[in-house]
């Protein structure tokens, strides 16, 4: 079955758990199986799913891998992400392990590893190979082996209804999912036919047994996430042949088929759909000085949320009025600099620590930071000479992958991300309080009309308040034409689960411009 992490848009390929890699046994093939990847209709790539008999400390162990390798267009440039997870289980399907490579950008990786002890998952990251440990249920977790072979097992038919859980390493939770057997309905599958000494893929028509796998809610940085529903067709030896889910990417598709047919080229750019431009949000009418006025108020419409308020962060900044259902009013003012505030506060160490991707210890973001601010004392001030410095020097580029601050640094080029990560990181090493958000941004599109684009930018601290900055525009202060989501400090993170809070607005919103000041 497909992961449920893999939407996320987490660059990943696949890698052995640092204990299983001791064993010197030559492992057995048990399960070698190819899907074909469709997104909305059109091939993208591919997913291999392996299945390894190992021996480790004279226990027999299954080592399965869903490798899942997809080509994007995204705003018309065109990247690849290549994606896995691992686990290691017992012929029960007790998991003793988990694992995953993340691989950021010109081949630089993260290996993420956990090892079961007990009642505890010891999991090891570059910045911590000794590992943490984090709570295990080591009674619940299925592993991906056990899951292949789960609805073969208990032999499931229409009506049936069971709960299983799956572990998500990134988010260091298991995820319980209701599993609903429906009635059997025709479905399209992929089937082989030889035309001369070519192998093509043509679609023929089967009757398939359903199943519903229904996530339940996870939390990250306190935002309750909704994981999308997973569909699955099961072939008459009761094995999954099909799977679907809707994905911020758009509807993706599964037909598991021969290897030819799975790592075949699917389609060319120019026939993509584009998920950047896809994701956009359009709106009813264009604002006229959108970064200049002082505030917006927006008719927000929420379909699929059992709280759809909170899809929305509420600050001083933004606030909910007029709530009606699953309607609302967002009042969005600009704050352009530090208010006066009665009692400044304490802001929280890790805004200020280095971290994986914020790694504002690194000498040359060190070194750069204090060249950038100078003799400036002005903590604001400090913060937008390093605001503008970032737009004035980075070099705008959709096609680079996530990478630590002192990588963007090197390179100097990025969408949104680089720049906001940058921007902090820069920020934290003149000692100035930083994390990034994540939410829209008004955009108006010589084709596509006025809207709101996904985005991301820079807060930092001062004088008891967060305030915004965003280097791709390079204003010196943020407006009221960006509606914030979440944010997040990025402090013991290597993953992009700070990410993931968008997932509640991607394709479930529709926006309105009410007011204009």
């Amino acid at each position: 079955m497909k992961r449920y992490f893999s939407w996320y848009g987490i660059i990943l390929l696949w890698a052995t758990p640092l204990y299983a890699q001791q064993q010197a046994a030559q492992p057995k093939i048990v399960l070698d199986v190819w899907d074909a990847v469709y997104l909305d209709g059109a091939k993208m790539g591919h997913q291999r799913t392996t299945v390894e008999e190992r021996q480790l400390d004279g226990q027999k162990i299954y080592h399965t891998t869903r490798y899942m390798h997809l080509t994007l267009k995204r705003y018309d440039s065109v990247v690849t992400q290549r994606l896995a997870l691992s686990t290691d289980e017992t012929p029960e399907g007790k998991v003793v392990g988990v694992s995953m490579t993340q691989y950021l950008d010109q081949d630089r990786k993260i290996v993420q590893s956990g090892r079961v002890e007990g009642d505890k998952l010891i999991v090891r990251t570059p910045s911590d190979p000794d590992g943490r440990a984090v709570p295990w249920d080591k009674d619940s977790v299925l592993g991906y082996y056990a899951q292949e072979r789960l609805f073969h097992e208990r032999k499931v038919k229409p009506g049936d209804r069971f709960r299983f859980r799956d572990y998500q390493l990134p988010l260091l939770t298991a995820v319980s999912l209701q599993v609903h057997v429906k009635e059997p309905e025709e479905k399209e599958m992929l089937a082989a036919q030889k035309d001369g000494g070519e192998m093509k893929a043509i679609k023929i028509r089967k009757r398939l047994l359903r199943v519903e796998e229904i996530p339940e809610k996870v939390t990250v940085n306190r935002a309750p996430i909704s994981l999308p529903r997973l569909t699955v067709w099961l072939d008459e030896k009761l094995q999954p042949v099909r799977q679907e889910s809707n994905t911020p990417l758009g509807r993706m598709t599964l037909y598991r088929t021969l290897r030819p047919l799975a790592q075949k080229e699917g389609a060319a750019p120019e026939l993509m759909a584009d998920f950047g431009l896809n994701s956009r949000i359009r709106l009813d009418r264009a604002i006229a000085n959108p970064f200049e006025a002082r505030e917006i108020v927006y008719r927000i419409t929420v379909k699929d949320d059992d709280d759809p308020t909170t899809t929305f962060a509420h600050d001083k900044r933004q606030t909910v009025e007029n709530i009606h259902g699953n309607r609302f009013d967002l009042r969005v003012r600009a704050i352009r600099e530090p208010a006066a505030v009665e009692a400044s506060g304490k802001v929280e160490e890790e805004f200020l620590k280095s971290s994986y991707f914020l790694d504002c210890g690194n000498e040359k973001v060190r070194e750069q930071a204090a060249q950038i601010v100078g003799e400036e004392t002005d903590a604001w001030r400090k913060a937008q000479r390093i605001e503008k410095w970032v737009h004035e020097h980075m070099k705008g580029n959709t096609e680079v992958n996530f990478a630590p601050a002192s990588q963007v640094l090197r390179d100097l080029q990025g969408d949104c991300r680089q720049h906001a990560m940058l921007t902090a990181a820069l920020c934290r090493a003149a000692h100035i309080p930083a994390r990034t958000a994540v939410g829209l941004v008004y955009d108006n599109d010589r084709k596509l009309g006025p809207g709101l684009a996904f985005h991301m930018w820079t807060e930092v601290w001062i004088k008891g308040q967060w305030l915004m900055l965003d280097a791709v525009l390079g204003h010196g202060h943020v407006g009221a034409a960006h509606l914030k989501i979440a944010d997040h400090s990025w402090q013991d993170i290597q993953t992009l689960a700070p990410l993931l809070p968008v997932t509640r607005v991607t394709g479930k919103v529709r926006i309105e411009v009410v007011e204009v000041k």
